[in-house]
């Protein structure tokens, strides 16, 4: 089991570069990939994602990548763009009559006259430090997930153990009430009755009232609300991605928490279905965010 909320960070100097990696992650329902790149390194970002994707694969992931370049520029004069400039400048003096030395600072930092010869996709040092910081970045918010999840396992975990403990307490009550039921039904059956006596008639009412009365058995949905808690323990002890496994088992207790309520329901145990009602409820919050 693994938890969709983690944070992931790196840092490496090598060879006059650093670079830093943040990623962060929250819940989601499927894998959404934000990046955030320098521009000169948006060559990488598909690789980024190919990576991300092997270790996660739900949640909303915003990952950060930054780069200081220490090593020296490879530069080159593009001759050809400078005489352009140069020319072009003198035209206009001429133009306007003016006649003034045209400044070497001025042309050099024309767009495209000094040209950057450094080819960062090509660049082996720059991409091995890049997959390099990536990877441990990811490892990195992989022990933060696990970190996280086993936090949520106990939260879980004793959520259930409070279900099981009022499921008892529910069952315990089922044979009294239905009792208690089937003693008041019965007097107010007599007194509404009264001394009018058929054949049978007695009989036949006890027969109808032990049949109304078996309708509030919920020892059925006892036991399945059981089974549940026990597929969910086992579950949550799978390594693999659990967390839409765990939502629909609860969607299941749920379903049977709401039958027990409207069958079983009075005031010794009111307390009890309340519980597991509640206990569930806040167990499907707390899976949102398992993957």
């Amino acid at each position: 089991m693994k938890s969709m909320t983690g944070f992931g960070k790196s840092h490496t100097n090598n060879h006059n570069i650093e670079c830093d990696i943040e990623i962060k992650s929250v819940n989601g329902r499927y894998l959404d990939v934000k990046c955030y790149l320098p521009r000169e390194l948006s060559f990488f970002e598909i690789e980024l994602r190919k990576a991300t994707s092997k270790y996660l694969s739900r949640g909303s992931i915003e990952i950060r990548v930054n780069i200081n370049d220490y090593r020296e520029p490879k530069l080159r004069l593009n001759e050809l763009k400078l005489r352009k400039y140069y020319d072009i400048i003198k035209q206009a003096q001429k133009s306007l009559e003016i006649d003034r030395d045209v400044s070497m600072e001025f042309l050099l930092n024309e767009p495209g006259v000094i040209e950057n010869c450094n080819q960062l996709n090509e660049d082996e040092e720059l991409h091995e430090l890049l997959i390099h910081n990536l990877d441990m970045a990811l490892k990195a918010i992989c022990v933060s997930m696990e970190k996280e999840a086993k936090d949520i396992k106990d939260v879980l975990s004793r959520s259930l153990d409070k279900i099981g403990t009022a499921l008892e307490q529910v069952e315990n009550s089922i044979q009294p009430y239905k009792q208690e039921l089937f003693d008041n039904m019965n007097k107010r059956i007599n007194e509404i009755v009264g001394n009018y006596q058929l054949e049978n008639t007695e009989q036949r009412l006890i027969q109808e009232l032990a049949l109304y009365i078996d309708k509030y058995d919920v020892q059925e949905e006892i036991s399945r609300l059981k089974s549940h808690i026990d597929t969910f323990f086992a579950t949550m002890s799978q390594e693999r991605e659990v967390g839409k496994a765990l939502n629909f088992i609860l969607q299941e207790m749920q379903r049977e928490a709401n039958t027990l309520g409207s069958k079983f329901s009075n005031n010794n145990t009111f307390s009890d279905v309340l519980i597991i009602k509640e206990e569930i409820e806040k167990c499907r919050e707390i899976v949102q965010n398992v993957s």
